[in-house]
């Protein structure tokens, strides 16, 4: 933030200002506003939207591991924490292993075409998102659990948070994601592919992360949405953040039913990002070889091999060939998750 001017920064403060007030007290979906995937706002520009979906494929491995990441942090938040493990729906780590799995098939859809095209798989997945995801956790938490300041549960300042999850990394961290030649303008292409996508989930358009700004601003931004809201909670681990990490654990419980501990484990991957985001006060410790093999696998893979144009295309294939292949080992995750941890149970 320091190259903006005083001018740019106050804005970005006003915004922040009025997202963490005036977004608390909004809700995030409701039936009382009209259901945003039914038509697109004055702004959305078809072709613009169509042509940051093709420039997405070039660093399509770049942006899931991205989405992948900003999920695993999303669960570090108290208030969103507490509405997943309100639902029951994340609390085994088979549980929890699957609630990721959901989210990457759902996003994954959404780069394929026009999400305000009702015969779209783009469209289906967002309603599906909308009305049985973000609706139903409104109606039971607002309903069942209503907070004595006031406060909404899964308000515009929660569902945009939701979107830094899919795209903050991608602005404040873009080298540790495997951006490595990415350029200005195609970062401002994924940023608006995913301000229309804040749109269809339903946030205001005041609320919303992703504006039309210039890359120096949008990433000033998100970075004050970083520090002041993800690695506020990382920072102090309040028991909900304990819980949440407890959560994140589970996915890699799972994980590692299909996947070896030395490649993809909890402990190097955890440790590979605090450092990365400057999370100093809770370190990380690699006890056995196999976390710190893996540590150093996250290490060489996203810091020097991503960098080789050629190394990429063939991550990036064997990435997508492995996770396609998840969907067919979901019980091979469950026996291995109920033989091991039948025991963890989230609350």
């Amino acid at each position: 933030m320091n190259t903006l001017d005083t001018e740019t920064r106050d804005r970005l403060e006003k915004q922040w200002h009025e997202l963490t007030t005036t977004g608390l007290q909004t809700p995030g979906v409701t039936h009382d506003r009209p259901n945003p995937l039914l038509s697109a706002p004055d702004w959305y520009d078809r072709h613009r939207y169509r042509r940051a979906q093709q420039l997405s494929r070039k660093y399509f491995l770049s942006l899931n591991l991205a989405h992948f990441i900003g999920n695993i942090l999303l669960i570090h938040l108290p208030q969103v924490i507490v509405p997943i493990l309100a639902t029951g729906r994340s609390s085994t780590p088979y549980m929890v292993f699957l609630r990721i799995l959901s989210t990457t098939v759902h996003v994954l859809k959404w780069y394929e075409d026009d999400p305000f095209d009702p015969n779209s798989r783009s469209h289906r997945s967002l309603m599906q998102v909308r009305n049985t995801c973000h609706m139903a956790v409104t109606r039971l938490m607002n309903q069942k659990y209503p907070q004595s300041d006031g406060q909404l549960w899964l308000n515009q300042f929660d569902m945009a948070m939701t979107q830094w999850s899919l795209i903050g990394l991608v602005g404040i961290r873009p080298k540790q994601c495997g951006f490595h030649s990415t350029n200005r303008q195609e970062f401002v292409e994924y940023m608006y592919f995913w301000k229309v996508i804040g749109y269809c989930m339903g946030i205001e358009d005041r609320f919303n992360i992703c504006q039309d700004n210039t890359y120096e601003e949008s990433v000033a931004y998100f970075d004050i949405c970083f520090k002041r809201c993800y690695k506020r909670h990382m920072d102090e681990q309040c028991p909900k953040v304990l819980m949440g990490m407890a959560l994140t654990e589970g996915v890699f419980l799972g994980l590692n039913g299909v996947m070896p501990k030395w490649l993809f484990s909890y402990e190097g991957f955890m440790k590979y990002w605090y450092e990365a985001l400057g999370v100093r006060k809770h370190p990380i410790q690699l006890l056995t070889l196999s976390q710190r093999l893996s540590y150093f696998m996250m290490c060489l893979t996203m810091d020097y091999l991503l960098k080789v144009s050629l190394i990429y295309t063939v991550i990036s294939k064997l990435f997508f060939y492995y996770q396609n292949t998840l969907f067919d080992k979901i019980s091979i995750v469950k026996s291995y998750t109920d033989r091991y941890y039948g025991d963890v149970y989230y609350q």
